[in-house]
């Protein structure tokens, strides 16, 4: 729950960035229960079968992967001229969640290519302030769209269960970060409503690597650097996954399991003179999947 507060303003600059993967809420545990519903199942079918090895992808090949991530949020923000402390464990964000999408599509001929990244998260809840009960809602979305190029290769002994070549890979990646960060604070019997959203572009240079470990295991990891076109917009993006390949249903899957931190740090000023500065990082764990067709 949350500790008493001063005002409404105070409860919003408080709960602004929300960010996580599950909840007590029916309507967003589906994605939880769809998520683990093809992973465990998929794992527990390699380990029955041997290796199986099929042809490889066509020349251009689409990578669809959904992914839950279970962030904790910590930084700083100001609003109207207040800085409040940020630091929210992924417990409490979940408690609040009303409705989650993540997930990533790409596009490749494994030397090009192109992705789409999007993070989509709704927040919910009911306080009381003051002795009146008031309604909280925070919506939070991010969109990165990149392409990258494969820069460097290097063959490795045997193949992989998709029947393609063991490789290390070195893919420089350039693209752009949207985010939108909005919140509601609403009072019914006294009509009160306030609104607050914030919205901001920022470009990113970066790079992945990718190791075939075996057969089966590959890690990968992606880092994006971005903000290079204002000092008022900073952010860094980093993905590291353990992933295992398998045949589920004759397409090429990857179970994946990794970490993930967005540190992003966005200031401006409106027309009232007032700073507005969103200096967070969002970091946790991430389970997901990967299914190539």
């Amino acid at each position: 729950m949350v500790k008493k507060v001063h005002g409404i303003k105070h409860l919003a600059k408080n709960r602004i960035g929300f960010l996580g993967v599950a909840s007590k809420n029916k309507r967003a545990a589906w994605p939880v229960y769809a998520l683990l519903s093809g992973i465990l199942p998929g794992l527990a079918l390699a380990e029955q079968s041997p290796p199986l090895n099929i042809a490889p992808a066509s020349n251009w090949s689409v990578l669809v992967s959904p992914y839950l991530w279970g962030a904790s949020l910590n930084g700083n923000m100001k609003l109207a001229g207040k800085k409040h402390k940020i630091d929210m464990p992924f417990s409490e964000i979940a408690s609040h969640l009303d409705s989650v999408f993540m997930g990533n599509i790409e596009l490749t001929n494994h030397r090009w290519g192109g992705y789409l990244d999007v993070v989509h998260v709704d927040t919910d809840q009911n306080e009381q302030v003051l002795g009146q009960a008031f309604n909280l809602a925070v919506r939070q979305t991010t969109v990165a769209a990149g392409g990258f190029y494969r820069a460097y290769e290097y063959e490795l002994p045997g193949t992989t269960v998709f029947g393609e070549a063991r490789h290390i890979a070195l893919d420089p990646v350039v693209g752009v970060r949207w985010t939108k960060i909005g919140a509601s604070v609403k009072n019914k019997p006294y009509g009160i409503r306030m609104n607050k959203e914030a919205r901001w572009t920022d470009p990113f240079l970066g790079a992945r690597l990718s190791i075939d470990l075996s057969t089966r295991w590959n890690w990968a990891t992606l880092v994006e650097l971005g903000g290079m076109d204002t000092g008022g917009k900073k952010s860094s993006n980093i993905n590291t996954y353990l992933g295992y390949r398998a045949v589920v249903g004759n397409f090429p899957v990857i179970f994946r399991l990794g970490y993930r931190s967005l540190k992003q740090r966005y200031t401006s000023t409106d027309f009232t003179g007032h700073t507005f500065k969103y200096d967070i990082r969002q970091s946790g764990p991430v389970a997901g999947l990967t299914v190539r067709f």
